[in-house]
């Protein structure tokens, strides 16, 4: 049985017969518009609609030597990042440019990750994560890409780098605390090796000490939902419950307030909790999450302006680092006054800052 031959694409050649031109025309035509006659290019151009002829973007990236392909190595887990990667993918596409996504679950899987990277061409490259190490930074750095890491406070200085100011906006959600009277509030953090962990807790603990306030440091384990959540158990079985928790991420927030809700209490009547990036959720009815919102669109524009570069750079001259500062909102999760009376059977809210600290 002979099988029908299916329609071939339409290429080059097909546009040349139809334009009157040659085949090296209608490449120049879609690769160096501007050589081509004016008249000879709408010709062209005609045709190419006429008969739905779409340019191969990788055979005109063998005559360019750029593919517009800018690649992301970005956490496989996290509402976070799955946001970010939506702004990176639009601020691409707005300057002719796809996204090519590499994506790993933990730090043990980092080192894989960056080899298969340079299993492609691209044309620049963005490290969104905090984890990656400092000499696997230095050691993508001598590839020669135009690279840049994304909210990674400790690639200043080793590679270009682009991130929200962590330290301050912990800082402002923790005068934020201070001011509501607090003085015994525990930070619960994602990954205590993560650099924006430690720029997070840095600030807030700095702020708090300066006001005569405590600030002690509980790790999650993961900036993930259920690693808020499984915290949750660990803090209402405290001998006492602090007056406020400070949540290194938005998303372990979601998992503490849920856990919380599970065990019977809430915030802010029996605790105020705040967060950190300014997901979309934390405006939802269900958390109304205090929070710091980090700008994601400029932090993205100003990450992909520096992944879109020629690569050059200078030995001489500090790569370039740049700090966006974040917004505080304030939700119903610090309202004091909104907090009520705690149910029955439920922790009884203490008044911030009328009993003595208790550390842990």
């Amino acid at each position: 049985m002979v099988r029908p031959d299916r329609k071939r694409p339409v290429t080059s050649v097909d546009v040349a017969a139809a334009a009157g031109v040659s085949q090296a025309t209608v490449a120049r035509c879609f690769t160096t518009p501007e050589v081509v006659a004016p008249d000879t290019r709408l010709k062209i151009e005609a045709a190419a609609d006429r008969l739905g002829y779409v340019p191969n973007a990788i055979a005109r990236s063998l005559k360019s030597q750029r593919t517009n392909i800018v690649g992301a190595v970005v956490p496989a887990v996290g509402e976070y990042w799955q946001n970010v990667v939506t702004y990176f993918s639009r601020r691409l596409t707005a300057r002719g440019r796809q996204l090519l996504l590499f994506s790993f679950l933990d730090h043990a899987e980092v080192n894989e990750t960056l080899e298969a990277v340079m299993q492609y061409r691209l044309d620049g490259l963005i490290l969104a994560s905090a984890n990656i190490a400092e000499t696997q930074l230095a050691r993508m750095r001598q590839t020669g890409l135009s690279l840049v890491a994304f909210n990674h406070p400790d690639a200043a200085g080793i590679v270009p780098s682009v991130t929200v100011d962590n330290e301050a906006g912990a800082s402002e959600l923790a005068r934020h605390l201070a001011g509501l009277g607090c003085t015994r509030v525990l930070y619960l953090g994602g990954v205590a090796a993560a650099s924006t962990d430690r720029a997070r807790f840095r600030g807030a603990a700095r702020t708090l000490a300066s006001t005569g306030a405590t600030c002690n440091y509980m790790e999650a384990g993961a900036f993930t939902y259920d690693a808020g959540y499984r915290a949750a158990d660990t803090v209402v079985n405290l001998d006492r419950l602090p007056d406020a928790i400070m949540v290194g991420s938005d998303e372990v927030a979601f998992g503490m307030l849920d856990g919380l809700r599970r065990r019977g209490l809430t915030a802010p009547a029996d605790v105020l909790v705040t967060g950190f990036d300014g997901l979309p959720q934390a405006s939802w009815a269900g958390y109304d999450l205090t929070t710091l919102v980090q700008p994601a669109d400029q932090l993205a524009e100003h990450a992909v302006e520096l992944a879109s570069g020629d690569g050059s750079d200078s030995s001489d001259a500090p790569p370039p680092s740049v700090v966006v500062a974040g917004t505080l909102r304030r939700g119903l999760t610090t309202r004091k006054g909104d907090a009520g009376r705690a149910r029955p059977g439920s922790y009884s809210r203490r008044n911030c800052g009328t009993e003595p600290s208790a550390g842990r």
